[in-house]
């Protein structure tokens, strides 16, 4: 009777404890997030200075962002770095400024920073360019003209 009442309180306990164990692991999942890098060129050469960003179609994303490199690359991060972009639908921005026009300003001085690439790019309304995030790794490279 005694060795009864031990092995059922015994196997509630680490019923119990396993229980506890996989609420604490399984929390809620997050959206999904997928890998984002590409290129960035302009007139045929690499963009060596600006920005990328994922503009979501749905109201409730998140955007994604990313510095493009000397060497025109980028590779998104919504809130961690490089963790990509949550999958789904985006308009994509894309700005590029010269690097040279901020440092010569004066001290005091605001610069005048001259874009190196058109400005439609600049805005999701008239940019014209798109990307569909699927799972997994997703490369989109963008040759501007």
């Amino acid at each position: 009777m005694l060795r009864t009442v031990l092995s059922r309180s015994l196997s509630l306990g680490l019923a119990a404890g396993l229980c506890v164990l996989l609420s604490a692991c399984g929390g809620e999942k997050g959206p999904e997030m997928a890998k984002v890098t590409g290129k960035v060129t302009y007139q045929g050469k690499p963009l060596t200075a600006g920005t990328v960003s994922f503009n979501p179609n749905d109201a409730n994303g998140a955007p994604a962002n990313s510095n493009i490199g000397p060497d025109g690359t980028y590779s998104l991060q919504t809130t961690n770095p490089d963790d990509g972009a949550r999958v789904g639908s985006y308009k994509v921005t894309i700005s590029g400024k010269d690097p040279n026009a901020m440092n010569t300003a004066l001290p005091g001085v605001k610069a005048e920073v001259k874009s190196i690439v058109p400005e439609k790019y600049e805005k999701p309304e008239t940019s014209g360019l798109t990307a569909d995030v699927k799972s997994g790794s997703n490369t989109f490279d963008f040759p501007l003209d």
